[in-house]
């Protein structure tokens, strides 16, 4: 006869996960813990993007975040805990006068210094309508945590995109398209020729004119950072060249915590031909360097510089040229110059997509409210009186809204 044991003295069979589970992500020993698995992720989704790379937000996060902000992850996991899915948010405040009270549940490196221009849920290709719907339950989740939603640069054409806008429906209100950016790119030919073809002959005719000045009147080269240059040289001529064009005021790309979150970058990427700095070397010194990142088949061009008193020889357009050639000879489908609608990427660009910034508040937030009746009622003043009013409240509209 077999004894059986009371059922207090068995031992706890251990807790069984669905299928798959939803879990937030806050704790930096959490976060790191990630690293294994979400560049893997990445490989796998339709989205083609460097600012959703772990070296990337891992370094954002790193050197870029404000004070107070918190990590606030969305994860799906598989019945044995694997990553399936990611939703990398952030809860933080951005610094101009008219969020500056808000709490808002974001992209991480979604704002601030050294933010993404592409930002994404991570979720493989083809899985999106069955997974991004369980993702975005995060946002259900985090609603009392925030203010506001505010997901910049999300690239329109994603399947993400219908699914996290419905959810914002769901359980936000004012839930909506807030900003659209053009985003001009490149479908890159076999041959620099043929993408030359594209334009018309004056303008074919003026560039080969100044690339031949270049060449023959002052000693021209166009090389790479790591081939006649270090890379660390090259990164100090690009801060150099862009500060004279656009200081620090102007451009955030120079300021302190950007500028240091390129570089730890730069020493990654560059060795690994994963960001490229093409330069163009006249008389002995750099007079341009172009600065971006190659993700899969696409070229992302991110920043560059040129020597003003080199103007008569059109810098820009010589390092515009060489950077195009090179995503050409490297079997690049698409050469992107990312948010912006600047008459150059116009000239230089034949397709266009289109980037989103969408918005939502949380019913329950008074701040919330008050920012929004604030900024709905100043745009409904004409430009010239709204203007005019000035600074009404501490709540202001965000200029860049």
């Amino acid at each position: 006869m077999t004894a059986t044991l009371p059922r207090s003295f068995l031992p706890a069979a251990p807790p069984r996960r669905d299928a798959l589970t939803l879990d937030i992500v806050a704790d930096e020993a959490a976060f790191q813990a990630l690293a294994p698995f979400w560049d893997a992720l990445v490989d796998q989704t339709a989205t083609r993007s460097p600012f959703l790379r772990w070296d990337w937000v891992s370094l954002w996060w790193a050197e870029c975040r404000e004070a107070g902000s918190r990590l606030a992850i969305g994860l799906l996991r598989d019945e044995e805990g694997v990553p399936q899915a990611i939703a990398p948010l952030m809860l933080s405040r951005e610094r101009d006068r008219a969020r500056r009270y808000l709490t808002a549940l974001s992209f991480l490196g979604g704002f601030g210094s050294a933010h993404g221009e592409r930002l994404d849920f991570i979720v493989p290709a083809g899985q999106e309508d069955d997974l991004t719907p369980r993702l975005c339950r995060v946002f259900k989740h985090l609603r009392d945590e925030c203010d506001v939603v505010r997901l910049n640069h999300l690239p329109q054409e994603s399947r993400n995109t219908p699914h996290i806008l419905a959810a914002l429906e769901e359980s936000f209100i004012h839930a909506g398209v807030l900003n659209r950016y053009p985003c001009h790119f490149i479908r890159l030919p076999e041959t620099l020729a043929e993408y030359e073809m594209r334009h018309t002959g004056a303008w074919r005719s003026k560039l080969r004119r100044r690339s031949k000045s270049f060449a023959i009147q002052h000693a021209g080269v166009a090389s790479l950072a790591g081939e006649r240059v270090s890379f660390d040289a090259a990164m100090d001529a690009l801060g150099t060249l862009h500060a004279r064009q656009w200081p620090e005021s102007i451009s955030s790309f120079v300021t302190p915590a950007s500028w240091g979150f390129h570089q730890r970058l730069a020493a990654k990427w560059l060795p690994q031909g994963r960001a490229l700095l093409p330069l163009l070397e006249a008389d002995g010194q750099i007079i341009a360097a172009m600065y971006g990142f190659v993700e899969r088949d696409e070229f992302f061009q991110f920043q560059m510089g040129w020597e003003p008193a080199m103007a008569k020889l059109s810098p820009g357009k010589l390092v515009m040229r060489w950077c195009i050639e090179g995503s050409i000879q490297r079997g690049l489908r698409a050469h992107d110059m990312l948010p912006s609608d600047y008459e150059y990427k116009r000239q230089w660009c034949d397709s266009l997509r289109w980037l989103l910034d969408l918005e939502a508040c949380n019913p329950t937030s008074w701040r919330a409210a008050a920012f929004y009746s604030l900024r709905t009622a100043r745009r409904l003043l004409p430009r010239r009186d709204r203007d005019a009013a000035g600074p009404t409240s501490e709540l202001q509209e965000d200029a860049s809204s």
